[in-house]
């Protein structure tokens, strides 16, 4: 009865972000409170601890990639960066003479997963999300398609590599899982998943596109770029302090992963005592104190959701056992528990419970692949879309992603998503 009301009363914040446009750090702050009133003590005492212990690593590794990302935008490194890809995807459009709603989200999405799958996808996020902004605004083409693409891009990249994604940490040292083993075996499979999806993305602006780009709006679309970017004034003091901070941050902890506190610790606080005086404060609260509150509520709701007391975890676990841990039943599992959880939270929940009932790689894939999909399926489940929210707040209302505005795809997405790797990893065994 008491999983039934916290199922109801997630439910209902769900509802109120999606269809009364209520912001997600009081939606969820709201049915966090009411998971603690339902939980009762002594679990909600446990489960705050827990989630405080989570949140407060977790806060401090974002922040070291925040903290040099917002002073590469003030240094107008992120914008020149933009401004170079757009002019060479104007180059592109000329050269192949392929409409810019292809080209222009297609060469983003490659983008986002690449810079995923070599930093992380929170990384990604942070960093390119401002590049597809600059991009895809001078180019004219609507801005919702490929920012909502791009969290599913920054997942699938993060997905690939053993360092791309928090999940992936957590599996690949419960199944032992190397950095060959990633680029071998799920590597391929999740290029072919980010064709499919960016395909989608292109329907999806091709559809929402009012007015196509001609040639001669492409042509002077490129010049503009190049010309901005010629007479755009770059901050050097300030592109090399944020610049070192980026490589200490997402460098460091996969270099020495037992410092990774220290390490980060330290890439917030050589770009904030280096930077101006006056911009300190700016920069150490790049996140936005409602994103902190965000990822509070998140982590409290997911340990109380995976607690023995109220939770679905013994429910999940229960279907997983009667199924036979089959790559499908573990993928489709996997993606309820991300959609109800949170990504990184599922995976250490998750990753000993079907390691031993299934220690293959297949079953390894299966997890990470139904946490991929549920990490895309809402602005909620994972990091990634929560950073996302944040980054497009001061866009125009038609822009933004917001729960609400992103739901309906994300859902859509990731079923197509989770469809695909249950029939993919059941087929193709590892």
């Amino acid at each position: 009865m008491l999983t039934l009301a916290l199922l109801l009363l997630i439910l209902v914040g769900f509802a109120a972000m999606t269809y009364r446009k209520v912001p997600q750090e009081v939606a969820l702050s709201l049915v966090a409170l009411g998971a603690l009133v339902l939980a009762g003590a002594p679990d909600n005492e446990e489960a705050l601890l827990d989630a405080f212990k989570e949140l407060s690593r977790v806060a401090l590794l974002f922040t070291a990639v925040a903290v040099p990302a917002h002073l590469l935008m003030r240094a107008n490194a992120l914008q020149w960066f933009g401004m170079l890809i757009g002019e060479g995807i104007g180059d592109l459009i000329g050269r192949f003479r392929a409409p810019s709603f292809i080209i222009v989200p297609s060469i983003t999405m490659v983008l986002i997963w690449a810079t995923a799958a070599l930093a992380h996808n929170t990384t990604s996020i942070l960093t390119m999300a401002p590049v597809a902004i600059v991009i895809c605004g001078s180019y004219k083409l609507p801005l919702r398609p490929t920012l909502a693409g791009a969290l599913i891009a920054s997942n699938l990249g993060g997905f690939s590599t053993r360092w791309g994604d928090t999940p992936n940490i957590t599996e690949a040292a419960v199944f032992k899982l190397t950095h060959a083993d990633f680029f071998r075996e799920i590597l391929p499979v999740n290029l072919i998943l980010l064709a499919l999806v960016t395909a989608i993305v292109i329907v999806w602006t091709k559809v929402e596109l009012r007015d196509r780009i001609h040639g001669l709006a492409v042509a002077l679309a490129k010049e503009d770029f190049r010309r901005t970017r010629a007479n755009m004034g770059m901050d050097y003091r300030l592109l090399c302090i944020g610049f070192i901070g980026l490589m200490m941050a997402v460098m460091g902890p996969m270099m020495f992963p037992s410092h990774e506190i220290a390490i980060s610790a330290g890439a917030i606080l050589l770009p904030i005592l280096l930077d101006r005086a006056g911009d300190r404060q700016h920069a150490l609260l790049a996140l936005g104190a409602e994103t902190y509150l965000t990822f509070a509520a998140i982590f409290v709701l997911a340990r109380i959701l995976t607690s023995s007391h109220i939770g679905v975890g013994a429910q999940l676990q229960g279907f997983l056992a009667s199924s036979g841990s089959q790559a499908w039943s573990i993928a489709a599992v996997s993606y309820i528990g991300t959609l109800l959880t949170e990504a990184a939270s599922w995976a250490s929940a998750a990753s000993r419970i079907v390691f031993s009932a299934a220690p293959t790689h297949s079953a390894a894939w299966a997890l990470g692949g139904g946490i991929c999909a549920g990490s895309s399926s809402l602005t909620t489940a994972a990091s990634a879309g929560i950073l996302l929210v944040r980054e497009t707040k001061y866009l125009p209302p038609e822009d933004r992603i917001t729960f609400g505005t992103y739901v309906w795809f994300g859902l859509g997405a990731s079923l197509v998503m989770l469809m695909y790797y249950m029939v993919v990893l059941t087929i193709w065994k590892f």
